[in-house]
């Protein structure tokens, strides 16, 4: 059993039109919701899978989140957070009852969508037992978290800091949930933040203090979409038209 956790921060697109009343993962693009692109490709992983969302209680009452949400999957696990949070991070504990804390975690963004095959990626990152692992594209814009890389293993990662070209697609593995929920308190624990918030690719760094192994997984970057403008969501409706 792999455990699937997404959370979901609605936000709008800075450039989008006004008449649009819906966040990005909500976004309609060609007759779904962006978040159901994310689904779809997470949906191929051929093993038993437990998702776990994390959505806002006030989105769930504006937007009913939570009742699309059942519908894509309906055996998954929602956890409404009342209020805001201190990042992902904190966002993500919330569900830490809900976590197998001895079996694979993944960690996936709401509003990118990866298009590489994530049986090849697990079978990759479980084959060199490693402890964990992200998806990773070549950029050096520093609106990415980004990973250093030395004799193959990541040794640093540093959120809006290229450190390196190696940009993470918003995928987080981890060979245990233990190991990300024991990361993610030692960065609250020892204030590792940006802008005042804590973010799921700082939990590497406690894993590597530890002696534990993290790898990437490259792809090319026309398998990765990211939706930072309405030009992006423009470009991956030609990129769908074009399949």
């Amino acid at each position: 059993m792999i455990n699937i956790i997404i959370p979901l921060a609605l936000k709008k697109l800075a450039d989008e039109n006004s008449l649009s009343q819906y966040p990005l993962p909500l976004l309609d693009i060609k007759g779904k919701p962006l978040i159901e692109y994310v689904l779809d490709n997470l949906n191929k992983i051929k093993e038993d899978k437990k998702f776990i969302f994390i959505v806002n209680d006030d989105d769930c009452q504006k937007y009913h989140i939570d009742n699309m949400l059942k519908l894509l999957v309906t055996n998954s696990s929602i956890i409404k957070v009342k209020g805001s949070t201190k990042g992902a991070i904190c966002s993500i504990l919330m569900a830490i009852d809900h976590i197998d804390k001895d079996e694979n975690l993944v960690i996936v963004n709401s509003d990118q969508v990866i298009d590489c095959d994530y049986n090849k990626v697990l079978n990759e990152f479980r084959s060199d037992h490693i402890d964990g692992g992200v998806i990773t594209f070549q950029s050096v814009h520093p609106r990415s978290s980004f990973v250093k890389i030395v004799e193959g293993l990541v040794i640093q990662t540093a959120e809006k800091n290229p450190i390196s070209n190696h940009a993470i697609a918003g995928f987080y593995y981890f060979k245990k949930g233990i190991d990300f929920i024991n990361g993610a308190f030692n960065i609250i624990k020892f204030d590792d933040n940006y802008n005042g918030n804590y973010f799921t690719s700082a939990v590497y760094n406690q894993l590597i203090l530890a002696g534990k192994k993290i790898k990437i997984y490259q792809i090319q970057n026309e398998e990765y979409h990211s939706f930072y403008s309405t030009q992006k969501l423009k470009e991956f409706e030609e990129h769908l038209n074009l399949k």
